[in-house]
């Protein structure tokens, strides 16, 4: 048995370079017979590895609005050796066997494409276009040259652009690919993805509207600059990616509000600027370590959700939050790294069964009740 699609077949190059075959293929199809960094087994990978945190924004894309989609091809080789080629430019029916190891097609660029699109609908098709039969080294050139030369829009074009739409259905759809044109790029879908934690909780400098009537003014939008700062100062290759980024900030975020509901409200410590980055600092410092050594993949939301919650928010103590610090000014850098260090102390006391305020005193004060 094998997979068959109508391909328009072509050689841009009179003098050589690649056969190359543009068709359209289920996603889930293109996923059982396509494989990525198959040749990482002998030591010539190019691919990168999947993150789940861009799979799932593919996905989430697709499913917030009907209109959305993906016209982008994917790219792939595929290592057809009986195929006969047509005349350039006709088109000829493509037949890629099924159940073969290895798999004949490898994907060049748009693995994640292949995976969200496939996890949200594997009958979604998708544009594809493969490489016939192409050497190794002409894999390695195409993955190099594609991702090598790949570059954002300039925010000031994309804007230009938008100008000449309905700038309020344009801003909607942009929200659910997690851009937004005007604010704060990561302050803006930190505020207006419903999966956030700080959803519609943003406080803008900006006077209130009748739209801001269910909103809760939480968190400032410098403080969640900076706590996103602080994750991208470890330049961890995890969290490279916009979407691997943010939905880390997510899953953290989204942990501690489960973890200590009652704290969150605005005023409170947990949530002013010297706790969101304080905290998001002694997270991302606790997993650094075990990002580098491979235990854990940070761009797995599930994974880091469960580490921030077994081994590190389970060693913390809320009433840290709630007590009455003694120490002032600490929304400084040397202020902020003092409370990052308190809370590896709380933690190395709870861990062996001491009060959680040992050896704290200066930072927090004594408790009223003692």
């Amino acid at each position: 048995m094998a997979y068959e699609y109508w391909a328009v077949l072509n050689r841009q190059r009179v003098g050589g370079g690649p056969l190359i075959a543009s068709f359209v293929a289920p996603a889930g199809e293109v996923a059982a017979w396509a494989e990525v960094d198959r040749l990482k087994h002998v030591g010539k990978g190019q691919q990168r590895l999947r993150r789940e945190s861009r799979v799932r924004a593919i996905a989430r894309f697709l499913q917030q609005d009907e209109r959305n989609t993906i016209p982008t091809s994917l790219v792939v080789a595929l290592q057809l050796p009986d195929f006969e080629e047509p005349p350039t430019g006709k088109c000829a029916t493509i037949a890629i066997p099924e159940d073969v190891d290895p798999r004949p097609g490898l994907v060049i660029d748009g693995q994640h494409r292949m995976y969200g699109v496939s996890s949200h609908d594997p009958n979604l098709p998708l544009n594809v276009v493969a490489l016939i039969n192409p050497e190794d080294e002409e894999i390695a050139f195409q993955f190099l040259v594609i991702n090598g030369k790949a570059a954002k829009a300039p925010t000031d074009r994309l804007k230009l652009l938008a100008l000449h739409y309905a700038e309020e259905d344009l801003a909607d759809r942009l929200k659910t690919a997690r851009m937004v044109l005007g604010r704060h790029t990561f302050v803006g879908v930190v505020d207006n993805s419903p999966e956030s934690p700080f959803y519609k909780s943003v406080e803008w400098p900006t006077e209130p509207t009748g739209a801001d009537v269910d909103r809760m003014h939480l968190v400032r939008p410098a403080s969640v600059e900076q706590a996103i700062a602080a994750i991208q100062k470890k330049n961890l290759p995890d969290l490279a990616d916009d979407d691997s980024l943010i939905e880390f900030f997510f899953t953290l975020w989204s942990a501690v509000k489960d973890r200590w509901p009652d704290l969150w409200m605005p005023n409170s410590k947990l949530v002013q600027n010297v706790g969101l980055v304080t905290l998001t600092t002694f997270v991302i410092e606790d997993l650094v370590p075990l990002a580098d050594r491979g235990s854990i993949d940070l761009a797995d939301p599930d994974a880091t959700r469960k580490e921030i919650q077994d081994n590190i928010l389970s060693y913390l103590d809320h009433e840290f939050w709630e007590r009455e610090w003694a120490a002032k000014r600490l929304d400084t850098s040397a202020g902020r790294q003092a409370v990052v260090d308190a809370l590896a102390t709380m933690r190395r006391n709870l861990r062996r069964g001491a009060r959680w305020d040992a050896d704290l005193h200066s930072l927090v004060g004594v408790d009223q009740d003692e």
